[in-house]
């Protein structure tokens, strides 16, 4: 099998998507001949191993169409988490 990657997804990101917990993202680096902290391009296709570490979550993404980018740089986005009542700086 094998997984697109989509913009700002990370290894821990795939293994996520793919198999419900981030602890898939070492079997997927090795099968793929690169390192977990590797981000790779959009587009690429990432061979994906055989092995289940999570069922359930690995059901629940694949139905929910959960797809983590955690790479992707949203600019301030985190700062903008609060209601237009709250300023960007906290005195």
């Amino acid at each position: 099998m094998k997984a697109k990657v989509k913009d700002g997804q990370t290894m821990a990101d795939i293994a996520i998507q793919e198999f419900g917990s981030w602890e898939a993202m070492i079997a997927i680096a090795q099968k793929n001949g690169i390192g977990i902290t590797d981000i790779p391009d959009p587009g690429t296709e990432v061979k994906l191993p055989d092995g289940t570490w999570n069922r359930v979550m690995q059901n629940y993404c694949k139905n929910n169409d959960v797809s983590p980018a955690t790479a992707r740089d949203n600019g301030n986005v985190r700062l903008r988490i609060f209601g237009e009542e709250f300023t960007q700086e906290f005195e």
